[in-house]
Formats: structure tokens, C-alpha cells, sequence
């Protein structure tokens, strides 16, 4: 990093690395038509009102939460609702954000596939330096096949998807951490002569969700931390899927791996009326045929489960994206993120069919709990989270 560069700009601290919190929060998929919820409720989320958008932000910004993740998507699924249809380009969406935001981590989506990693490192350190240092990449190796055939008609084995990105990463390292041109040949890539300055100010925190062996490897060899669906929602169940990547990480390549999960948000005076809210958009108005387009997508065969148990899958998919469920009262909330933070997760992405009356409601309501619980210490805007 230049002498001009320091002198220029004031680097802040990433909070997704410097955050002491036992438990972190971050604002997920907002930029999506529908956010997490497959669904044709009149309140379902609009990705395309940015004013809206930017407003959930700044208030997620001055409540101290850690993360912004958008989610990756060029098309949708289908249904009535076309689940995700509509959508915010991750990139630009990050540096808008980055120049609205104080504090908050403003987090890039990258399909690796769908950018050259020159390209994509350049745009990573322009938001870093527009946000003063709080860049971050969440790294997507592409699973949707339809989408990836839009950028060059094939998609790649699910294995070669990981080599690409190993290949991939590894660019967009150079062009932040070398000093002057590089050359750079590999299967995929032929760079001659490439150069890429300025720096970025801060390292900039990387995330993936591999769930599959060769995932858990990219995330424990790459990545900051791992981001995942949990299989289980007990105690012994979310920690034994935690200590996985953990321990994979710390014993094959030395490295301290953080792990989050996501989840939906729906937050009443009594459980069964938080309940209520869920049924009411998932299943009335849950949208069956985008629903069934995904799991279709992602090969999941339902002749696994009971009919009851497809169900109820189908259920979790179209109330959050299959996501963690943080439903019932405020006192519950603080009952299942204390059951996270003790299971060894170490923050949760949030949803809510409603974004802007959700996080609202989740500040006056769950946060002062949190704090009182020892989750989260109580922020003060312009000061280090």
C-alpha cells in the first residue's frame, strides 16, 4: 500500500474481522426480488426499490450488525412470483452501499465463473476503498445451471467448478497483494503482464458456501469463513456440523475458519402467531412452482423423505430459502441464537418477508435481549463494534 494511499483515505476496521461479538449479524439477500421467501404475498420483498433497499441498510449500519450479503442471481425460477427474477448486481450494488454506510461490511456476491478475476479483483478494491476498508467477497462457484449458461453455454463438473475458483482466487490475490506485473498461466487462465494497483486497504474477508467435500475444502483452505445451510436445528446436530469445518480447517491448513448460517425472521407476541405470519406466506401464498423448479435444480431427490418430511422441506424452502427458522417471540430469538453461539457458530444472516418492518422490529424488540444475554455488546454509531 502507497504512502498517497494512507495519507488519502481513513482505513476502518473490517467488522467482519475485527467484531468482538459472540454473535454477528448481517442483513442477507436483500438485493433479490423476494430476499429469502418464495412467495406471492403483496409484502414480498421488491429487489428493484432501491430507496427502500438503502434505507433497511443504513439502518442495519447503525445498529451495529457486522454483514451485508447479497445474493447472486441472473434469472429466476419460475411461478408466479419468479423467485429472485429481479435483482441488484452484486458489484455495483456493494459500492452504492459502500458510500451510504459507516461501519457495516459491504459484501459482493461473485459467481467466479461470470467475471475475469482482474476484473472482479479491480472492482473488489475500488468498493474497499470506497467504504474505507470494509470489502468483502463471497466467492460462488455457479450451481444454477440455466444461469451459467448464459455466460458461455456449459457449465463446468462440480469438481472443476472448484479448480476454476482455486485458479480464479488465486489472481485476484495477486492483483491485491504483488507489486507490479505478473504472469499467470493455468488451465483456465493466460495472463501476461498484468498489473492491478491500488491495493486494497484492508484484506479483504472472504466467504464461500461449499457443502460438499470439495467445498468444505475451498472454504477451509481459502476462505475467512463458511457459509451454511444447516442440516440440523438441535444442539448436537448444528455443532457437529460446525466443529466439521472447523476442525478441517485448523488440522489441514492451520487456518482459524468462521462459520455462519442464515436465517428467516418472523418475530410476535406469541410463537404461534410469529407461526401464523410463516403459514400464511409460505403456504397460501408460497409459490409451489418456483419452489419445485429449485429443488429440482439442485438434485434433491425427495424419494429420500417421507412424504411428511418432503413437506416440511418444502415448507423451510419457501419460508426462508431452507434457512435457520428464528420464529416465535423476542425471547425466543435470544433462545436460538444462543443455541448457535453455543453450538460454535459465529454469526447468522438474516431475511424477512418484509425487510424495512423487520429489521425495525428486530432493533426496538430483540436487540436490547441480545445484549442482555451477552450475545451482542450495545453499539454506538462512529464507534468500533
Amino acid at each position: 500500500m502507497s504512502a498517497a494511499t494512507t495519507t488519502a483515505t481513513t482505513i476502518a476496521a473490517n467488522p467482519m474481522h475485527a467484531s468482538t461479538n459472540r454473535m454477528k449479524l448481517g442483513v442477507f439477500a436483500i438485493n433479490a426480488h423476494g430476499g429469502c421467501a418464495i412467495t406471492t404475498a403483496p409484502e414480498v420483498h421488491r429487489a428493484d426499490a432501491w430507496k427502500k433497499n438503502l434505507e433497511t441498510m443504513q439502518i442495519a449500519d447503525r445498529a451495529g450488525f457486522e454483514a451485508a450479503i447479497p445474493i447472486g442471481r441472473w434469472r429466476g425460477f419460475g411461478g408466479d412470483s419468479n423467485f429472485g427474477g429481479t435483482s441488484y448486481e452484486t458489484y455495483t450494488w456493494a459500492a452504492a452501499l459502500a458510500a451510504s454506510t459507516e461501519q457495516i461490511a459491504c459484501i459482493t456476491t461473485s459467481h467466479v465463473p461470470t467475471v475475469h478475476p482482474l476484473f472482479a479483483a479491480k472492482q473488489a478494491t475500488t468498493i474497499d476503498h470506497v467504504s474505507g476498508g470494509r470489502f468483502g467477497l463471497n466467492i460462488i462457484c455457479g450451481w444454477f445451471g440455466p444461469e451459467m449458461r448464459m455466460f458461455g453455454g456449459t457449465m463446468m463438473e462440480h469438481d472443476e467448478r472448484y479448480e476454476y475458483a482455486d485458479e480464479w482466487l488465486a489472481i485476484a490475490q495477486k492483483a491485491w497483494t504483488h507489486e507490479g506485473y505478473f504472469d499467470h498461466q493455468t488451465q483456465h487462465f493466460n495472463l501476461v503482464q498484468a498489473f492491478a494497483d491500488p491495493k486494497p486497504l484492508n484484506k479483504p474477508f472472504l466467504i464461500n458456501a461449499g457443502g460438499s467435500p470439495r467445498g468444505m475444502r475451498y472454504c477451509a483452505q481459502h476462505c475467512d469463513a463458511a457459509f451454511v445451510i444447516l442440516g440440523s436445528h438441535d444442539l448436537a446436530g448444528v455443532r457437529k456440523q460446525v466443529q466439521k469445518y472447523k476442525t478441517l480447517a485448523r488440522e489441514e491448513f492451520g487456518r482459524d475458519l468462521k462459520v455462519w448460517c442464515y436465517s428467516y425472521v418472523s418475530v410476535a407476541e406469541t410463537a404461534a402467531e410469529a407461526k401464523r405470519h410463516v403459514d400464511r406466506y409460505a403456504i397460501e401464498h408460497g409459490d409451489d412452482v418456483a419452489c419445485e423448479n429449485i429443488v429440482k435444480e439442485l438434485g434433491i431427490q425427495t424419494g429420500i423423505f417421507t412424504p411428511e418430511q418432503a413437506e416440511q422441506f418444502r415448507y423451510h424452502f419457501k419460508a426462508g430459502w431452507a434457512g435457520f427458522p428464528l420464529v416465535g417471540t423476542p425471547a425466543m430469538m435470544v433462545e436460538h441464537l444462543e443455541l448457535l453461539a453455543e453450538a460454535g457458530m459465529d454469526g447468522v444472516c438474516l431475511s424477512w418477508l418484509d425487510y424495512n418492518a423487520g429489521i425495525r422490529q428486530w432493533n426496538a424488540e430483540v436487540m436490547p435481549l441480545l445484549e442482555r444475554a451477552g450475545l451482542r455488546q450495545p453499539f454506538r454509531a462512529g464507534a468500533s463494534s
